[in-house]
């Protein structure tokens, strides 16, 4: 998480992004994790344990509150907003210390994004920015909400963040895809030419037929033959 901003990614794009951006951290974390199975293991059974909010690190509360609201449910009439939590870090120590602020502020985030906008169908309409503001207090909430038009103002861009983002990602596996076809291209045509040349050599009497990588004496069978049969003068 970056500072104490929690973005709610927009779940037709922003979702999609995620994934795929998570599948390959994943993939790359495998390959580059030097771990034994029991090593894994061992770190898997000791997730398995729990911890109190209490008892966490700042970091790893922040950590855990995130993951908290990521997964908090939103309306299906919400699904194009871009939504910002922001958390101070007085507003995450208040939350560690007291169970009931934590839980009025997670309750707090969960009934904003259950709460249905029926004009998010309505023509020129492109969902909406929100920000969502906690403090050490109740007190201290603050909430902004924007509805952005595609079509009512010069600055709304054509394409949001998370489009960008994923044109962005696709161009990059598209290009990674077509390397990788390249380079099986390749390795195919040296496959053929390595087979061409020693199907030559075999013709020409340039290895031995029963172990076609070990040349023989470099004297094509034909003259041998020839030598044999007494007809080379």
């Amino acid at each position: 998480m970056t500072g104490n901003e929690i973005h709610l990614d927009n779940l037709c794009i922003g979702g999609a992004v995620t994934l795929m951006e998570d599948l390959e951290r994943r993939v790359e974390n495998f390959h580059n994790t030097p771990e034994t199975y029991d090593e894994i293991l061992s770190r898997a059974r000791d997730g398995l344990k729990k911890i109190s909010p209490q008892e966490m690190s700042l970091d790893d509360y922040k950590s855990y509150i995130e993951a908290q609201i990521q997964n908090i449910p939103r309306h299906f009439s919400r699904y194009r907003d871009d939504v910002t939590v922001v958390i101070s870090d007085a507003g995450f120590a208040a939350m560690q210390n007291d169970p009931a602020y934590e839980a009025w502020v997670l309750d707090g985030v969960r009934e904003e994004l259950n709460c249905p906008d029926y004009l998010c169908f309505y023509p020129g309409t492109y969902g909406h920015h929100e920000v969502m503001e906690f403090g050490a207090t109740r007190e201290d909430f603050r909430g902004h909400m924007s509805a952005i038009h595609k079509h009512d103002a010069p600055h709304v861009e054509e394409e949001t963040y998370w489009e960008r983002r994923l044109k962005r990602l696709k161009a990059r596996l598209k290009a990674e895809q077509e390397l990788f076809e390249h380079e099986q291209l390749l390795q195919a045509a040296c496959d053929e030419s390595a087979q061409l040349q020693a199907l030559q050599r075999a013709q020409d009497g340039l290895t031995d037929s029963f172990a076609p990588e070990k040349p023989i004496i470099g004297v094509p069978a034909k003259y041998l033959l020839a030598m044999l049969d007494g007809n080379v003068k």
